[in-house]
This record gives C-alpha cells, sequence and structure tokens, in this order.
C-alpha cells in the first residue's frame, strides 16, 4: 500500500486519531441478548411434568413457532440413536417444551421444579382435549413413533415365527432352542415398549395473567425457547 507523503496530508482535513485505545461495547451483544431472553424465559416456566408422547402426540401443535419443516434424515439419526443409546427423555435439554394457558393445567400447583428427582415428576394432567402448542419437538416425536412401530413390527414377526413352531409336530433340537430364544428376544422388545412414550415436558405459561409480576410467553420469546429445548434435537 503507498501511503500519502506527509506535505500531503498536511493540506488535507484528515487527522490522526491519537487518543488512548479504549473498550468498546458492540451495539449488539448476542451473548447479553440472550442471556436476557433466558432469563425471561426463566420467569415464565410454570415446572415440569411428563406426557405419554404416543398417546397424546397428536394433539401438540407444532408449527405456531417454530415452522421449521420436518427432515426425514432428522428423524432417522434419532431412531438410531434411541436404538444406540436408549432414551433420556425425563432432562431438561431433550424435555419438550409446550406453551400452555395454565387454567386449562389441572395439576398447575404441583408441577415438579426439575428433573433431578424424575420418579417424582408429575404426569401432565389436562383439563380439555384441545391442542397444546409445542415450541419444538416434532422430530422427537416422530422418531419415537416410528421406533414404536419397529418394536411392534419385530414383536409380531417373533410372534409369528414361534406359532408356526407350534404348529409343527417333530420339533428339532433347533426348533426347541430358536423357539426359547425367541421368547427371550420377545421379553425384551416388551420391556422396551413399556412406559415408552412417558417424555418430559416444560409447561411455559400463555395465560392472560402472567405467571410472575412481570412476563408471560409471547411470540419473541419463542428463540429463547428453542434455543434452550431445539438446538440438536427438534
Amino acid at each position: 500500500m503507498k501511503y500519502r507523503s506527509s506535505q500531503d496530508a498536511a493540506g488535507s482535513s484528515l487527522k490522526l486519531d491519537t487518543r488512548p485505545i479504549q473498550a468498546k461495547a458492540p451495539k449488539y451483544d448476542v451473548g447479553k441478548e440472550t442471556q436476557k431472553l433466558d432469563s425471561k424465559v426463566a420467569l415464565c416456566k410454570a415446572g415440569v411434568a411428563w406426557i405419554d408422547l404416543l398417546d397424546i402426540g397428536e394433539r401438540i401443535q407444532f408449527g405456531v413457532y417454530n415452522d421449521r419443516p420436518e427432515n426425514d434424515s432428522e428423524t432417522t439419526k434419532l431412531v438410531a440413536s434411541f436404538k444406540a443409546s436408549g432414551i433420556v427423555s425425563m432432562k431438561e435439554t431433550s424435555a419438550i417444551p409446550l406453551i400452555i394457558d395454565l387454567s386449562r393445567v389441572k395439576n398447575a400447583t404441583s408441577l415438579a421444579a426439575n428433573f433431578n428427582l424424575p420418579d417424582e415428576v408429575p404426569e401432565l394432567e389436562v383439563k380439555d382435549i384441545q391442542k397444546i402448542i409445542g415450541a419444538s419437538g416434532q422430530h422427537r416425536r416422530a422418531a419415537l413413533q416410528r421406533y414404536h412401530t419397529s418394536l411392534q413390527d419385530e414383536y409380531q414377526s417373533l410372534e409369528k415365527k414361534r406359532l408356526k413352531i407350534n404348529t409343527l409336530k417333530n420339533l428339532s433340537e433347533d426348533h426347541v432352542r430358536d423357539y426359547n430364544k425367541m421368547r427371550s428376544e420377545m421379553c425384551t422388545i416388551k420391556g422396551l415398549m413399556d412406559g415408552l412414550g412417558k417424555w418430559g415436558v416444560v409447561i411455559y405459561d400463555q395465560g392472560e395473567q402472567p405467571c410472575t409480576a412481570t412476563a408471560t410467553v409471547s411470540t419473541a420469546l419463542f428463540e429463547a425457547l428453542y434455543a434452550t429445548h431445539g438446538t440438536g434435537i427438534a
């Protein structure tokens, strides 16, 4: 780069800024703004509970705040994760955030504060059968439904094979061995399906009256809700 000579600079209105270098806060600090949203979300949190996601999953209405379309590859990845590593559904990061007017919640005053003691977290009791808004979680629901279907299919396949062996007049040792092995496999599958739909939810107040003196859930808070519950496992 070629600089102008001192004589040229002397005739210009431009001057070197020789003031001491001082820290200057950015006009928009992403970290601080996120903290502000997190604080507002915390004020709106009514508590945690669990639902049977396989039973009432269709009542959860996604897309009201989060219009992200369902991605089949993400659902497939979640199913693979369920099979390989099991399901940890009673945890803040994997729980599904629900936005609901607390007047609709029968046990609103007895919700748990967190998932530290999973066995003490109550089931969510809703007074009506209307839709419940989910801020995120459509892939978790889809993956759980798909996983449950695959377990049912596997169970039924083994059941048919056992019935076929039952009809045989002459049983070999292999038949007996396979029959007993399949029984063990069916017991395992049944164990996996038992309580499979139990999934943690975090309840956020949507009512006219705020859950504290200063806050209630609004569309503007969705970004913080999604950052807490939707990142990486939508």
